[in-house]
This record gives structure tokens, C-alpha cells and sequence, in this order.
């Protein structure tokens, strides 16, 4: 996989759109992070500071802080690769590499949560089940920005997260982390692992989801 084309960043419709989206919707600071530093990875990190400059411009209750991946910074939140993005609020929420294309919706969305301090499952016993998780978590899920069912995936591993601090939750540009894309031989995406011993490719519903995480920590 690889791209031959700088990525666009937003179009003026879509910085008014998601302006609006911001005025309507954010409650409490957003404090975005992003790690940058000298990875293979990072060959984007450029068009996603940038990204990340524009997102945090359209309101005041959003602030970014910017470190590099070998910082004092990163060492606090586990951090050990670049790019990665998380959220100071709920720093188990996590992006590896650009929330570009598909993703980028997915992105808005963790914003508004985080910013309202909530989150929604679909069915009440759900957060139960997550929120009694006492082992650490850790799921990536494997995407790519022309993938239309991904963002479903990472938006609830999301909210997995959020609702329990043993859980971290990644989104993985499969294209900008190659290497362990191939280490966990990505062929279709959404492709999620959790805790590097459950596996499963596809936007399953919800209840499934926390089933193969349940699965994962026995």
C-alpha cells in the first residue's frame, strides 16, 4: 500500500460545517495531543500538525499541545510511536496516524463526546460490561481513509475507552503503519486485535464487540 499524492486538507465548505458542528455541540474543553518525531510512520506528520492546527482553530474550547514521540510527554501517556494522537481528557482514545477520509467523521465525534464527558452504547448492559473490565485493554483497529464501515469500529472502541480507563483503543492508518499492518497481516479493514490474542475482520455490532473483549482477558 502507499500513496503518491499529498492529502488535501479541509475544503472551505468543510471548515464551515465543522465550525457550526463545534458552536452547536461542544460543552467542555477538548485537549487535543499530538506526537510527532522521527518514525518511518511519520512521513505525514506534517499534513496531520497541520490538520490538527486547523480542527483546533475553530472554537476556543479546543487547545492543542504538540510533543515529540521520545518526550517526557509521551512517557506520561505510554506513548512509544509517532504519529499518534490521543486526548488529554481520555487519553485511551487514541489515532495512529491521520484520521483522514472516512475516519475524519469518527474523529468530530470523539471530539463532541469528549467534550460533552459522555458516551452512548446501543444496549444498556453494555457499559456494565465494560465498565467491570479490571485487566488492561488494548485494541487496534486497523483502517484505511476509503473504508466506509471503519469508523463505526473505531468509534465504539472508542467509547470502550472512555468509559473504562483500562482500555486503549487505536485507530491504525494501515497504510502509514505498514510494518504492523503486515505483522498482523492486514488484508481488509476494518481489522481489530485486542490484546494481540483476538482477532476479527469487519464492523461487527456491538454486543459481539465486547464479547470477543471479554474473550480476550479470560
Amino acid at each position: 500500500m502507499s500513496r503518491s499524492e499529498k492529502m488535501p486538507l479541509l475544503s472551505e465548505q468543510d471548515k464551515q460545517e465543522v465550525k457550526k458542528m463545534f458552536e452547536q455541540n461542544l460543552k467542555e474543553k477538548v485537549t487535543i495531543v499530538f506526537f510527532k518525531g522521527n518514525t518511518p510512520e511519520c512521513q505525514y506528520c506534517k499534513e496531520i500538525e497541520e490538520l490538527m492546527n486547523e480542527v483546533s482553530s475553530f472554537s476556543e474550547k479546543i487547545e492543542l499541545k504538540v510533543y515529540d514521540y521520545q518526550s517526557e510527554e509521551a512517557k506520561k501517556f505510554d506513548v512509544k510511536t509517532a504519529p499518534t494522537i490521543l486526548f488529554e481528557e481520555y487519553p485511551g482514545v487514541r489515532y495512529l496516524g491521520i484520521p483522514s477520509g472516512h475516519e475524519f467523521s469518527a474523529f468530530l465525534k470523539d471530539i463532541i463526546h469528549i467534550s460533552n464527558r459522555s458516551y452512548h452504547f446501543q444496549h444498556p448492559e453494555t457499559e456494565n460490561k465494560i465498565k467491570s473490565i479490571d485487566k488492561k485493554v488494548h485494541i487496534m483497529v486497523f483502517v484505511t481513509p476509503t473504508c466506509p464501515y471503519c469508523p463505526i469500529t473505531v468509534h465504539m472502541a472508542h467509547q470502550f475507552a472512555m468509559a473504562n480507563p483500562n482500555i486503549i483503543a487505536e485507530m491504525i492508518e494501515a497504510i502509514e503503519y505498514k510494518q504492523l499492518s503486515d505483522k498482523w497481516k492486514v488484508m481488509a479493514v476494518p481489522k481489530v486485535v485486542i490484546n494481540e490474542k483476538v482477532e476479527f475482520e469487519g464492523a461487527y455490532p456491538e454486543d459481539h464487540f465486547v464479547n470477543f473483549i471479554l474473550e480476550a482477558i479470560k
